[in-house]
């Protein structure tokens, strides 16, 4: 639905747009919940058998004053037009995130955890796929052969910062930070790297264009917009196909391997584990079977953060990258087999659910939206963009289980070029 709004309503918008941008400000979810590094130090001295013993830092703001104001916000938010409505829901799930810090440590951080991320069991709203089938079947992928770790995080931030200046106008600064979960994190202009890592020049350029090429470049656009600079922080439930997005963009400019596959479905099934029951210790047991004792408490980690340390209770947010990643990789194949390129200019005006672009797009004809200031390096060739787009339409074409089965009857010298049975497309 197209909403008109004049340069009244316009500069009424902007204004409580800024103002939930300005009360979102102190409300950082990984600051509050990322344990520091002397808990994985001390976890390893006890020989990795003792649950680790986080101690987490205030929250920078009252919990119950920033839920007054968040309320009171969205009491300004009066109209029934669809900007307002946007940016109620924007207010209440501020509120949720500002509930599930405050209950860090509880089952009520996991309980307002899923409210936010999902879980790895749910299942795609636009296709009945089960998340974690997925995360299953990218766990079981072949591992990559082995790519010597050789650049030093001080050198990798050099590098994603020469590839980043181009499509981000120079504005971007990577930093190198100790005290960070992750390899690598990112904010509105700013990238972090793992003090002390060592990275392929191949996740060298994956970062570059996961965290500099995608999540600064749509802050960036969202901050840049004349109205809704919510879009800088983000649109109700954006969280799945920012993170998804982030992924595909390493996967279109070529520099994803199953390797990184691999260990986005691990996380998303200890993940699972941990919701039904598993402590730490179990999680961690399984994925250091999988990867080097310190990444596996790195990885473990991530999983239970803000959460319950003895099972039951985990941070959900790793179970979101599969459903991002295909929602967000359907959403452009469709756009682009439409020869709708319009509606994928509307996904990068900013942070948002592909569920959003629409509405976006709507909103861009109607001057509330401005068009994307910076585009990723994925959308500079859109005749080879397209020409991916015709290949996974194509292969959609193939049963593979049925290519299999020819592929096994030959091996046994039973496939008959005459029996179309025999055939994939019998």
């Amino acid at each position: 639905m197209v909403w008109s709004a004049g340069v009244a309503a316009a500069e009424h918008l902007r204004r409580l747009s800024d103002a939930v941008v300005a009360a979102q400000r102190p409300i950082r979810i990984l600051k509050a919940i990322n344990w520091g590094q002397r808990v994985h130090e001390q976890f390893f001295k006890a020989g990795a058998c003792e649950l680790p013993r986080p101690e987490y830092p205030p929250l920078g703001f009252d919990p119950g004053e920033k839920a007054r104001e968040l309320r009171a916000l969205s009491r300004r938010m009066r109209g029934h037009n669809p900007v307002e409505k946007l940016l109620r829901d924007k207010c209440a799930e501020y509120l949720t995130i500002v509930r599930m810090l405050e209950a860090r440590a509880t089952r009520r951080f996991y309980e307002l955890s899923r409210q936010i991320y999902g879980e790895p069991r749910q299942r795609f709203p636009d296709h009945a796929v089960d998340n974690l089938a997925i995360a299953r079947l990218w766990a079981a992928r072949p591992r990559a052969r082995a790519e010597e770790p050789c650049i030093p995080a001080e050198e990798a931030a050099e590098q994603v910062a020469r590839i980043c200046a181009p499509y981000l106008g120079g504005k971007v600064t990577v930093a190198v930070r100790s005290r960070l979960t992750a390899n690598a994190a990112s904010g509105a202009t700013k990238i972090s790297l793992k003090k002390g890592v060592l990275f392929t020049p191949r996740q060298v350029k994956a970062l570059a264009h996961h965290e500099g090429l995608w999540h600064v470049l749509t802050s960036k656009n969202g901050f840049a917009q004349p109205v809704l600079t919510v879009l800088g922080v983000g649109l109700p439930r954006h969280v799945e196909s920012q993170e998804g997005g982030g992924v595909v963009a390493e996967f279109l400019s070529g520099n994803i391997t199953d390797e990184r596959y691999i260990e986005l479905g691990e996380r998303t099934i200890c993940v699972d584990m941990a919701a039904r029951g598993a402590d730490y210790l179990e999680v961690y047991r399984y994925l250091q079977s999988r990867f080097a004792p310190q990444r596996a408490a790195q990885l473990c980690e991530r999983v239970f953060r803000g959460g319950v340390l003895t099972g039951g209770a985990p941070f959900t947010k790793d179970a979101a990258y599969q459903r991002g990643y295909c929602r967000t990789f359907n959403f452009l194949r469709a756009a682009l087999e439409q020869r709708d390129v319009d509606l994928v200019r509307a996904f990068l005006c900013g942070k948002m659910s592909v569920d959003q672009a629409e509405q976006v797009r709507d909103l861009t004809e109607e001057g509330i939206v401005a068009g994307p200031v910076h585009l990723p390096a994925w959308f500079d060739d859109l005749d080879r963009l397209h020409a991916m787009v015709t290949h996974s339409v194509t292969m959609n074409r193939f049963s593979l289980p049925v290519i299999h089965r020819y592929y096994a009857r030959r091996k046994v010298g039973r496939a008959d070029p005459q029996d179309p049975g025999g055939w994939p497309g019998g």
